[in-house]
């Protein structure tokens, strides 16, 4: 828990840092144009852009490695700052989405890594505590939610981390906005999405994604992976439990079940329960990662990227001891840092739109301020709740095998010599004490 809470403190600290730089209106084309950094270094340090880096010295040309420190001690990012100077006469929505995908996706000298650590066990980078716009569920769920003549004009390629998801986003969630015979939030339908109420699309993305990683990690407190072939594995992972959390080796199942017949029962309901909210899971698609997860064994140096790293950070904690694991708070974060990006563009771009749409836009931002607001509320007391399950639920357990071990033994070793014992102390009671 104290893990947690030290990399929860980290990450949170590296979001208001995120949230202040983000609404500097100074903001040039690139990071490295920023502090007039050379082209040609920047890309060098960064080996092409494929090396996280942030520059810890703005004040001096002097361009020493010790400059760069390859995010060893800076928390201050070099972000992406397309976004935070639009350049239109008169925004639409269908720019925002545009930019914003094409800023975070498409352009290597734009997006950031926002905060790096290196590994302790390779040259390399600790992938599993990286933040990186090309890791964001949230981005490409949302980039790649208006098609266009059955395509995706706002994903310019096809990454691996869309196997994360099931198809089509936008019918799964109902994203829909009718009006006029028409959907609102349709490239064929309205080019420009004059009308589509972002503050609703956009939460609504966000909310189901967040469902959907809780809920999966929820059913890894149960050794619950996956629903399929769950009635031909139950036994299994019923044995999994508890071999994992206790270091007992039972090799059947029936000899746990022999000895513990309740808790077995009220283990296996709660498995059974948890694969019922897997069935339930809306725009991810858990069985390809759990498999992914299960074929890459999840290395622990974690020079893992793309689908590597969405499948390993939601299952590689199964068995651990430890729910929140690192790469599962780098997941969690790194959604609402998108989430929280995409909300920031927004809101600024009310003040570089025509009068005449700024009250349109400005009631709309309202609304969605508002949704971002309880959503926020919504996932730091989900993480809250899920973390304090994932502490006691394997003490309950624990618990209850005690509690049935003591019954088992009362009731069958020690009813045995219980009688000569109330029948040694009625012949050894002072019979010239009366009985009151």
């Amino acid at each position: 828990m104290k893990i947690g809470n030290i990399f929860t403190k980290i990450v949170l600290f590296g979001i208001i840092i995120f949230s202040n730089c983000f609404c500097i209106a100074s903001r040039k084309d690139s990071a490295c144009n920023i502090y007039n950094i050379q082209e040609k270094w920047c890309n060098t340090i960064s080996k092409n852009y494929n090396e996280p880096f942030c520059i810890t010295n703005f004040n001096n040309n002097d361009f020493d490695a010790s400059d760069v420190n390859y995010a060893k001690t800076c928390l201050i990012p070099a972000l992406v700052n397309k976004l935070s100077q639009p350049k239109f006469n008169k925004i639409s929505t269908k720019d925002i989405i545009e930019q914003y995908c094409k800023t975070l996706l498409w352009e290597s000298n734009n997006w950031r890594i926002y905060f790096s650590k290196p590994s302790s066990q390779t040259d390399s980078w600790d992938w599993q505590q990286t933040f990186d716009s090309h890791q964001s569920l949230f981005v490409y769920a949302l980039c790649s939610s208006f098609n266009e003549s059955w395509s995706t004009p706002f994903i310019d390629w096809k990454p691996t981390i869309l196997q994360s998801f099931k198809w089509d986003i936008a019918e799964l969630l109902k994203l829909n906005q009718k009006s006029d015979w028409k959907d609102s939030c349709s490239l064929n339908q309205d080019y420009w999405l004059s009308n589509c109420d972002m503050s609703i699309y956009v939460s609504k993305i966000y909310a189901w994604i967040m469902s959907d990683l809780f809920k999966i990690k929820y059913a890894q407190i149960f050794h619950v992976n996956k629903s399929e072939n769950f009635e031909a594995e139950k036994e299994k992972k019923a044995l999994d439990f508890i071999n994992g959390y206790y270091q007992i080796d039972y090799k059947k199942y029936e000899d746990f079940e022999n000895e513990y017949p309740k808790t077995a029962t009220i283990l296996a309901s709660n498995q059974k329960y948890y694969k019922d909210v897997l069935d339930s899971l809306k725009i991810i698609d858990n069985s390809n990662l759990a498999d992914i997860a299960k074929e890459s064994e999840c290395p622990t140096t974690w020079n893992m990227t793309g689908i590597n790293f969405i499948s390993c950070a939601l299952h590689s904690s199964q068995g651990e001891k430890i729910s929140l694991s690192p790469s599962f708070l780098t997941l969690l974060y790194n959604e609402i840092l998108h989430y929280r990006l995409f909300f920031s563009y927004y809101e600024n771009l009310a003040k570089s739109t025509q009068e005449s749409d700024t009250k349109i836009l400005e009631s709309k931002i309202s609304d969605f301020k508002q949704y971002f607001n309880i959503q926020m509320e919504a996932t730091k007391q989900t993480q809250h709740d899920f973390e304090d399950l994932s502490m006691t639920y394997p003490l309950h357990i624990r618990i209850l095998l005690n509690t049935e071990k003591a019954e088992n033994f009362r009731n069958t070793s020690l009813s045995k010599i219980i009688t000569s014992f109330y029948s040694l102390s009625e012949k050894l009671q002072n019979v010239q004490i009366p009985n009151s």
